[in-house]
């Protein structure tokens, strides 16, 4: 396999070029370093997950069926655009290993070619875009819950491209490990997205009130807003002398080809994910508004928990690719033990408080006037929050070990690992599916698909292949 940086070296040996970076030399150090780099991620992830929940809420309080329109509108988007996401993600993984190898000044070039990357996905968007309300009949699902999915990711594929640029352009902060830059410009962001959700949902501030429109439009000026505030930061002269931005401007088909073969796998593990999930909130979809309404709601509470360990993830996955071409893999392994303990003890609060306080947690949807559907999905969501609870430890495990993975460049057995567990959870679900019954059944599904990822995920990481590899 040729390289990406173009060159190569003795893979027993840290290179001699290799900048002074910070070195931990036990466990709590190398926690201090993921910590160091992961907080701002974790705070931008996490401004994330409030978007998405207030959004959600916001919707509710318009009108409940919008809620559940939002969940599968929402989860259809994230299939067609997970793909370049996910390998877009592997920038910063990548960047960790170019300047863990000693060549900062190839960065930009690595960057811009996950740029022309995301800019070929624009006819995939536009064939989504027009083929959303074909998609969502496929479902069987109630004639206005189609209506108000297609409207609500319709509008949301005009930011998809937005969502992918940004999603590279941030990786170089990630890689680089200027964190603090994702957090602000995703904070920022965010206070836009949740301004633009209250004034176009409700219709304020002499806006008419849109609704669902309105919340995918606020959400898609937040992916543009976010790549003008990355695109202004990249100019920046001092960064031009480094990495090589404007130098960078080209098409380098060897680094593209060599880019593509290990961001590929992570783009398509995104798709089996989010692919099977979909499939399993449309199969909730069809036992009606009500479970729907419920899992949602549930749903809501566990993307919370989830999504700031993304930042966690993001860390483990660039410190890992940095300090195994640095300094070596036991470095690497240290440094995805310390982000699995922080990520195990921000998981275990968050099992407690379903498990103690979910049923106070639920009772934010019953303010203002809920209609009788939002009433029975509440009780039923307090069912479904004690099955997030017994996940969401598991969850974490299998998200940083498949990070530590990717770091390295182990990116086709998370690949094939993640296709194959989604592949049979799905298949076990839909033959033993029982019914109108199911919507237990099928977060029994979920359950023991995290169970099965975090197990395959494990396993593959204490064999230690990955030690081997280089992605530069």
């Amino acid at each position: 396999m040729s390289e990406i940086s173009g060159g190569r070296h003795d893979l027993s040996q840290p290179p001699e070029t290799a900048p002074a970076l910070p070195v931990p030399t036990n466990l709590a150090e190398a926690a201090a370093e993921v910590l160091r780099v992961a907080i701002p991620l974790m705070v931008s992830a996490g401004m994330m997950s409030i978007v998405l929940f207030v959004d959600r809420t916001l919707l509710m309080f318009y009108d409940g069926m919008s809620m559940s329109a939002s969940m599968a509108g929402g989860n259809l988007f994230w299939v067609v655009v997970c793909v370049p996401i996910g390998a877009a993600a592997m920038t910063g993984a990548v960047i960790g290993q170019l300047i863990g190898n000693g060549e900062p000044d190839k960065v930009g070039r690595l960057l811009w070619q996950s740029i022309w990357l995301a800019l070929m996905t624009v006819p995939f968007f536009i064939a989504a875009f027009l083929a959303a309300e074909s998609l969502f009949r496929l479902t069987g699902q109630p004639e206005e819950l189609i209506a108000a999915e297609t409207t609500y990711m319709r509008w949301l594929m005009l930011g998809g491209l937005g969502l992918v640029v940004e999603s590279a352009l941030s990786g170089f902060f990630s890689g680089t490990e200027r964190t603090s830059v994702i957090m602000w410009v995703s904070v920022a962001s965010g206070l836009l997205n949740v301004a633009l959700d209250v004034v176009l949902i409700f219709g304020w501030a002499g806006f008419p009130a849109w609704g669902i429109a309105g919340a995918a439009v606020g959400s898609v000026i937040a992916f543009w807003f976010k790549v003008v505030c990355y695109a202004w930061l990249l100019s920046r002269p001092a960064l031009e002398r480094r990495y090589g931005m404007r130098r960078g401007l080209v098409i380098d088909f060897p680094m593209l080809r060599n880019f593509l073969f290990y961001s590929l796998p992570s783009g398509l593990m995104y798709l089996t994910e989010a692919g099977a999930f979909t499939i399993i909130i449309l199969k909730i979809g069809q036992l009606g508004d009500v479970p729907l309404r419920a899992t949602t709601m549930a749903i809501n509470f566990n993307m919370i928990a989830f999504i700031p360990l993304v930042g966690i993830a993001i860390a483990a996955s660039v410190l890992v690719g940095r300090h195994l071409l640095q300094n070596g893999p036991a470095f690497a392994v240290r440094t995805s033990l310390a982000s699995l303990l922080i990520a195990l003890v921000y998981s275990a609060f968050w099992a407690v408080a379903y498990l103690v306080v979910g049923d106070w947690m639920l009772s934010l949807y019953a303010l203002g006037t809920p209609d009788d559907n939002s009433r029975q999905a509440i009780v039923l969501a307090g069912g479904l929050l004690g099955f997030v609870a017994s996940y969401v430890l598991v969850d974490a495990v299998q998200l940083i070990f498949s990070a530590a993975l990717k770091g390295a460049g182990d990116t086709w057995f998370v690949l094939a690992a993640g296709a194959a567990t989604s592949a049979v959870s799905i298949a076990a679900g839909v033959a033993f599916d029982p019914g109108q019954s199911s919507l237990t059944w099928w977060w029994w599904v979920i359950t023991i698909w995290i169970w099965a990822l975090a197990i395959t995920m494990t396993t593959r990481f204490l064999g230690g292949r990955w030690k081997s590899m280089r992605m530069v």
